[in-house]
């Protein structure tokens, strides 16, 4: 056993690699890369990925399946009815058109004979043409249809009774149903076309995003599934939802909404992510898997889709997977930050001018050039002279051979500096000097490295490009759009571990607003003092104080955070909500003319019902009646069951003593449902100042 003593002795006894110590001290490290054939962790294919999906959700059809069930084989005779008809009412022009002319635009004679007169002849151009035989063939599939599929008739009868009763059953059956198509085709009553709507999917989809921000869960619930109503097969529509739905807390819906945004486009990145997440949330973790790794497969160069997968297994604790997956992203996000520089770094080079070549340069232009480079010269790149003294062996004759050199020699040596080098050129220059003196030389040290002539500088290599944002607060703020605030706050909490400089003032934004979607105000408020603090200058940190002071019943701070953040060069990322909270602090202070000019600034930029009705209001407030009118008749046509734009349509026309008018707009305001006090209170008083306007009255 050894004894302490020992041990130490033998410690210091070992030996010290000396060249090991170099690099110990200069702090060298060798990095290895290692690329394996195979992975350790082998990676599911694609293609059992998607199917995975569709077990999951089968993908839906893109048109719906053909049914050949009885009512459609009755709407198929009716229709075959109508275009007969057409036909015959053709066939009748052609035959009877002369006499209508020559009638002079007057009935034909409707007397029994004529009648018999005109169907015989009818009957016998068909026949003769036929075109009788086509007009049967034309209807006769539909007739089968419905045998088949209404009287479900498919074998030969037994008896010539069951034939003739089910033949007698057929042809009263069918001629009630000619009369009905005929009915169809030949109605009198104009149909009245249903005109198409004046918003598109777009404006819907704002309109509900701007009831959502003011808290109108019914009224955004009413876009958004009208939006679906009127194009069921468009997966944006069930993804929008259902981001509404995660925001609400309805979970069981949202799920819903996304399972429909699958099955109809089983490429769809964000919702294959957002379904995945629902399914975390409810601890399907083998589903969610299987999701986010569709989204990679779908899409493989999607830096979110890697950072999404790279979240959900650091919330099973899979940190290997995890880990690959974050480096794919980190790649992915540097590829892209790489090609963004390459053509910002074309435009610069374009623009420089290169310098002018030696060959182009002039004896005296050189001259300058030389005496520029010595005087700007760092005295540690001067390389090292050694004097050493002559010897029988190293004759001077060389030293004045070089002092004896001529005029154009030296000008010739001095125009082809550039190509030479500046270095080698005063390196020559201070030996051609020196060697005048007797007994002493200048010799090149054999260290110092020489300069070719036709050598051509390497270019510098390429730095690391730096990308404007990380991977997690790309999550973070793709997942507050999305309204998942749970792998919101993992996203914010590695993007906090993951900073070496401290938090960004982006990162105390994103926290602030997860913060407000979480309606905990305190938490958002000391969150935006520390993006304030770190930049002073940011419109959305000081946007959001401004919802959150508003949100507060703060108004004067309020305003004065949307004033600051209104004030600046460059605009927030959200300014619509802005302008519209800001307004209405405008209205309740009495500022109505500042009130009319930010509503029509929320106008010009995205128009809403929202808008143009405070446009009406402030004008209204400002007896600018016809301003007022045409604003409120603007919100009428995106909105036509808004309580108040009614209400203010019916003051208005009480001011402009327009009685009918008046009343109308008073009842369409209560029959949407007007359940503002001091508004209706205000309605009131006007009707008994001006003594018209109430019905009941």
């Amino acid at each position: 056993m050894l004894k302490p003593s020992d041990t130490n002795s033998q410690v210091e006894d070992a030996p010290v690699n000396v060249e090991g110590l170099q690099y110990v001290e200069a702090k060298s490290y060798v990095m290895l890369e290692i690329c394996l054939n195979r992975p350790l962790i082998p990676k599911r294919p694609a293609e059992e990925v998607a199917r995975r999906v569709a077990e999951y959700i089968p993908p839906r059809p893109l048109f719906p399946k053909r049914t050949n069930g009885a009512q459609k084989a009755v709407e198929d005779f009716h229709q075959q009815v109508g275009k007969v008809a057409n036909q015959i009412l053709d066939e009748f022009r052609e035959l009877f058109g002369t006499e209508l002319l020559n009638a002079g635009g007057s009935d034909l004679p409707n007397t029994d004979a004529d009648l018999e007169a005109r169907r015989q002849k009818m009957i016998y151009e068909l026949n003769s043409s036929g075109k009788y035989f086509a007009f049967k063939e034309q209807l006769k599939h539909s007739v089968v249809k419905i045998v088949r599929e209404k009287y479900l008739k498919t074998t030969t009868f037994t008896s010539k009774d069951d034939l003739q009763a089910f033949l007698s059953e057929l042809y009263v059956y069918l001629v009630d149903q000619m009369h009905i198509g005929l009915g169809n085709v030949l109605t009198l009553e104009d149909k009245t076309p249903v005109p198409e709507p004046l918003t598109d999917s777009a404006q819907l989809k704002h309109f509900a995003r701007e009831a959502e921000v003011n808290e109108n869960f019914e009224l955004a619930t009413k876009y958004y599934q009208e939006r679906i109503a009127r194009n069921k097969t468009d997966s944006s529509c069930w993804f929008d939802y259902g981001t509404f739905c995660l925001y609400i807390n309805d979970i069981a819906k949202a799920e819903e909404c996304f399972k429909e945004c699958v099955a109809i486009n089983q490429k769809h990145v964000e919702g294959l992510m957002l379904y995945g997440v629902v399914c975390a949330m409810e601890e399907k973790n083998e589903a969610a898997e299987t999701f986010f790794e569709a989204a990679t497969c779908v899409d493989p160069k999607n830096v979110l889709a890697w950072t999404m997968l790279g979240l959900f297994y650091h919330g099973i604790s899979n940190e290997i997977s995890a880990e690959m997956a974050m480096m794919e992203a980190d790649k992915l996000n540097i590829s892209s930050a790489r090609k963004a520089m390459k053509p910002v770094k074309g435009i610069v080079a374009k623009n420089i001018e290169p310098p002018p070549t030696p060959e182009h340069m002039t004896v005296d232009e050189a001259k300058e050039s030389e005496v520029g480079e010595v005087n700007n010269i760092d005295t540690k790149s001067i390389p090292s002279i050694n004097k050493i003294p002559a010897t029988p062996s190293m004759p001077q004759e060389k030293g004045t051979s070089q002092t004896k050199a001529k005029p154009t020699d030296r000008k010739q040596s001095i125009a082809q500096g550039k190509k030479a080098g500046s270095m080698g050129s005063r390196t020559s220059s201070k030996e051609n000097v020196s060697s005048a003196r007797p007994g002493s030389r200048h010799v090149r040290s054999p260290g110092t490295p020489q300069v070719p002539e036709n050598h051509e500088i390497e270019e510098p290599r390429e730095s690391t490009p730096v990308p404007p944002q990380s991977v997690y607060m790309m999550a973070s703020d793709w997942l507050l759009e999305a309204k998942a605030m749970a792998f919101t706050e993992r996203a914010l909490a590695h993007e906090l571990l993951s900073t070496t400089g401290g938090p960004s003032p982006q990162y105390y934004i994103s926290l602030a607003r997860l913060c407000l979607q979480k309606k905990d105000f305190e938490k958002a408020e000391e969150a935006l003092e520390a993006a304030v603090q770190a930049d002073h200058q940011n419109p959305d940190a000081w946007g959001i104080m401004g919802h959150l002071r508003y949100l507060s019943g703060d108004l004067a701070a309020a305003k004065d955070c949307y004033e600051r953040t209104i004030s600046f060069l460059t605009n927030p990322s959200e300014t619509h909500s802005i302008y519209l909270r800001l307004a209405s602090i405008y209205l309740q202070d009495g500022m109505f003319q500042e009130a009319k000019r930010t509503f029509l600034l929320a106008c010009k930029k995205s128009p809403s019902c929202v808008s143009w009705l405070g446009v009406g209001i402030a004008c209204y407030r400002l007896s600018e009646l016809s301003e007022a009118e045409d604003a409120l008749s603007e919100a009428n046509i995106l909105n036509n069951s808004d309580p108040e734009v009614w209400a203010f349509l019916s003051m208005v026309c009480l001011k402009t003593a327009r009685q009918l008018e008046a009343e109308q707009a008073y009842k369409y305001a209560l029959k949407v449902g007007l359940t503002d006090e001091d508004l209706l209170a205000e309605i009131l008083s006007l009707q008994e100042e001006v003594g018209f306007g109430n019905p009941q009255l």
